[in-house]
């Protein structure tokens, strides 16, 4: 199974534009999302999973398993823990992992990165690059092509397992 994890920040479109461009140009399609949240995002909860699960069907998956974490930021021993925990169970599972970088507080962003890499190889370490503010905040498809590029941390590292 694979396996999708992601920080919720106060930018819906952060979370959803990578997750979209995952499924179309990499055909990265989970079976399980974790969203990690904190007080501040729990708002944009049902909206964003209810648009992955979407997205999920439209690109020939199954209904996923969709997991909330909560986290509170001020925490920021228990925010790297939640992330570590989330790995170190899908990795015993023998899931294949995709962590979503794009989206959320950096310092959250870089825990869910390092958690990764210390727990071993990690599939794939999503980032999109959307150039220029005028497509901020927009969805995936209305986005031209030539400013969003879907990146591959780990591709670009050459962290393969």
């Amino acid at each position: 199974m694979r396996s999708w994890i992601t920080t919720i920040g106060p930018s819906p479109f952060a979370v959803i534009n990578t997750f979209w461009a995952a499924a179309d140009r990499d055909d990265w399609v989970p079976g399980r999302i974790y969203l990690v949240y904190n007080e501040f995002t729990k708002e944009f909860l049902p909206g964003i999973s209810a648009v992955m699960e979407r997205i999920i069907l439209e690109y020939g998956g199954k209904k996923p398993e969709i997991y909330c974490k909560h986290v509170d930021e001020d925490d920021l021993g228990n925010v790297f823990r939640t992330y570590e925990g989330i790995i170190h169970k899908e990795r015993e599972l023998g899931n294949e992992i995709a962590i979503d970088i794009t989206p959320g507080r950096k310092y959250m962003s870089a825990f869910s990165l390092y958690a990764g890499l210390k727990e071993g190889s990690i599939d794939k370490i999503y980032y999109i690059h959307i150039r220029g503010r005028k497509f901020m905040n927009r969805p995936y498809p209305l986005i031209p092509t030539p400013y969003c590029e879907l990146e591959d941390i780990v591709s670009i590292g050459g962290l393969s397992q």
